[in-house]
């Protein structure tokens, strides 16, 4: 096993939670998937390996993974867009606003342009949710071309 999927399921279970075999599933496929998924992308990954799972299980496997901090759940257009984010220190996440794409930026002058924006703002600010939209290099291209 991953040290992330060690994570994920140490996690749940130092919180009280049993890691079942179905709740193993999800965090493996969230793992395996290596981006950021949606959770009916995690559900056609888990589907494939336990038939008989419901969309429910992997979503409320996904809520309970948000609630303890393992994953960051970032809403990118309206709930059921939702993506799940394994990365949770904080970074930017860059939507492409035609395919969906996300892409990380780590950055060491997130916190100073952070903290200023809120200044000026008086926003209390979330940082492991910043979104900045775009277009991606692919559909950079597709445009150009």
């Amino acid at each position: 096993m991953s040290n992330t999927l060690d994570n994920l399921l140490g996690g749940l279970e130092q919180a009280g939670r049993r890691a079942t075999p179905q709740r193993q599933a999800v965090c493996a496929a969230l793992v395996e998937h290596g981006g950021h998924p949606s959770a009916a992308q995690i559900f056609e990954r888990v589907h494939a390996q336990f038939p008989m799972i419901s969309q429910a299980t992997v979503y409320n496997t996904l809520e309970t993974l948000r609630e303890l901090g393992l994953v960051v759940q970032l809403d990118v257009g309206s709930a059921e867009h939702a993506r799940y984010d394994l990365q949770t220190q904080p970074h930017l996440n860059i939507v492409c606003t035609r395919c969906g794409a996300i892409a990380d930026l780590h950055t060491d002058t997130l916190d100073a342009l952070l903290h200023q924006a809120a200044r000026r703002s008086g926003y209390a600010l979330d940082q492991s949710k910043a979104l900045v939209y775009g277009l991606c290099p692919l559909c950079q291209q597709r445009t150009d071309g």
